[in-house]
């Protein structure tokens, strides 16, 4: 009898994340990239890219919930 994989999990989980990444602005994917890629500060992405750190802290969670749902409807 075989077992649940967790790994294959997780390649399903991105496998369905990958094209609701694509369909994010350039802004948005940048964002995300900073905060969680790079480990940038909210106050770091506003200063480079010229928004306030208010701003950066919507942005992420925005674009988040919207890539949530995304992953709940496939």
């Amino acid at each position: 009898m075989g077992e649940d994989d967790p790994a294959m999990e997780l390649f399903e989980d991105f496998h369905t994340l990958a094209p609701l990444l694509q369909q994010l602005d350039q802004r948005d994917r940048l964002i995300l990239q900073m905060r969680f890629g790079q480990e940038w500060t909210q106050a770091e992405i506003g200063a480079e890219l010229g928004i306030s750190q208010m701003q950066v802290s919507r942005l992420p969670s925005r674009t988040l919930a919207r890539l949530r749902a995304g992953m709940l409807t496939v």
